[in-house]
């Protein structure tokens, strides 16, 4: 059941796994670092809240930033769409 629901993002939300290819699986980025990086500000922090809605994606607070990280699902979805081929 989990891995239909992680298909369905994959197919409906191409732009949410390029936002979750750029976090990658390594090191936690902080907001504005990761936007910059995938250079679509207003509508990248919106795919952001999208993904942390769906449990794709953890936020952390520290100090006057926030930290964005992939969770276990996010990892999964990343995996998924790179044995798929789904190239963003």
């Amino acid at each position: 059941m989990k891995e239909a629901r992680l298909l369905k993002i994959l197919v409906e939300e191409k732009g949410l796994v390029k936002l979750l290819k750029t976090i990658g699986a390594g090191k936690a980025y902080p907001t504005r670092e990761l936007l910059t990086k995938l250079g679509a500000y207003g509508y990248g922090h919106k795919m952001l809240l999208k993904a942390e809605k769906r449990g794709l994606v953890d936020r952390k607070s520290v100090k006057n930033k926030i930290f964005n990280k992939l969770t276990e699902d996010g990892k999964k979805l990343v995996k998924l769409a790179r044995e798929i081929g789904v190239c963003i």
